[in-house]
């Protein structure tokens, strides 16, 4: 909605918010959920999220005033195409907590993880035939998009693996509170707050969004890496790896959305951002799940520190990542700039 009602440095200005409002919600929400979770109790945590969903909901009606100048284009929904895409994921996820539980060479593993895989072969086939696809392969062949939809699967398996396990880890092997826990996550979850706007006025005053989008991967991969090492040495050492991660990710919040957008045609734009959505919950999904199943089978058979299994896991994953970082990169850099038909009206040329 952003790309097509915004355009040239007034869309890179809402890109830009619309990282810094998730960065508020990052910067505030886990430690709100600590301190609910220790005054009342881990309930009033949906309750707080049902509030917040039905001033989302209120507004809704500014929203439809806003696009109403906007032509509606009526589409089919590729319904073979969706099951595909949700049967192959669910079947990942399943074989991924099957994995930790019967072991990784366990025939129930394996059968998931590769039903799972013929289901996303199956679904590009159906992509590729159908005359109404929920995505346009076209899309995916153009490098930068592609590369940079890879850098949101990086944010997935690194800031979002430390949202959701460091306060465990935290409760788990120093004993803190949950309050505690949330209190400490600001670390990380502060510089999202402030990096968006940074990363905006940058792009506004010419830096080259190729450079942005390797340094937020950088900062990401060396911050997390290094706040797994340090992980058994105590709290105190974890704080300033955290600062590094968060800002990799606010680096790219907002801003990767804008990116990916302006490389679709102006009538794909809602296919484009689905596309980036999914990329976003789907990768998010698989590596919390990864992260966590690993985590449970090391916990549950490893006879030392869980510093040390909690610093094992994290490393390993983030060096996954790094690899899909550099191949994000090497497409952004492969990738052509978008032309004059496929760019939404006044995006801005770097």
């Amino acid at each position: 909605m952003i790309s097509t009602l915004f355009e040239g440095e007034r869309r890179t200005k809402a890109f830009s918010l619309l990282g810094a409002v998730a960065g508020l919600s990052l910067a505030f929400g886990p430690s709100l959920c600590g301190l609910f979770t220790q005054l009342v109790g881990w309930r009033l945590v949906f309750g707080f999220q049902l509030a917040c969903l039905a001033v989302a909901c209120a507004a809704m009606p500014l929203v439809r005033r806003a696009a109403a100048h906007k032509v509606r284009h009526t589409a089919r929904i590729d319904v073979v195409g969706a099951a595909l895409f949700c049967g192959a994921t669910s079947l990942l996820l399943g074989g991924l907590v099957l994995g930790s539980q019967t072991g990784w060479l366990s025939p129930q593993f394996q059968l998931c993880t590769a039903a799972g895989l013929a289901g996303y072969w199956l679904f590009v086939r159906q992509e590729s035939t159908t005359p109404n696809p929920l995505l346009s392969l076209h899309a995916l062949r153009n490098k930068r998009f592609s590369g940079t939809t890879l850098v949101i699967a990086v944010a997935s398996f690194t800031f979002t693996n430390a949202v959701a396990y460091v306060p465990v880890f935290f409760q788990g092997a120093y004993g803190s509170s949950p309050g505690e826990s949330g209190a400490f996550l600001m670390f990380m979850t502060l510089p999202v707050l402030i990096t968006p706007l940074i990363a905006g006025k940058l792009v506004n005053r010419g830096a080259a969004m190729d450079r942005i989008l390797t340094w937020s991967i950088g900062l990401l991969v060396v911050g997390l890496v290094a706040a797994g090492a340090t992980a058994p040495q105590g709290l105190a050492w974890m704080a300033l790896p955290l600062v590094v991660v968060g800002a990799g990710f606010g680096l790219q919040a907002g801003l990767v959305d804008g990116e990916a957008l302006a490389q679709v045609p102006q009538h794909e734009a809602g296919m484009g951002a689905g596309w980036i959505n999914t990329v976003r919950l789907s990768s998010e999904a698989i590596a919390v799940s990864m992260f966590g199943s690993l985590f449970a089978s090391f916990v549950g058979t490893a006879t030392h520190a869980s510093g040390r299994g909690f610093a094992e896991i994290t490393i390993g994953s983030t060096l996954l990542a790094a690899l899909i970082g550099v191949l994000a990169v090497f497409l952004l850099r492969r990738g052509r700039r978008p032309t004059t038909t496929s760019t939404p009206a006044g995006a801005p040329t770097r």
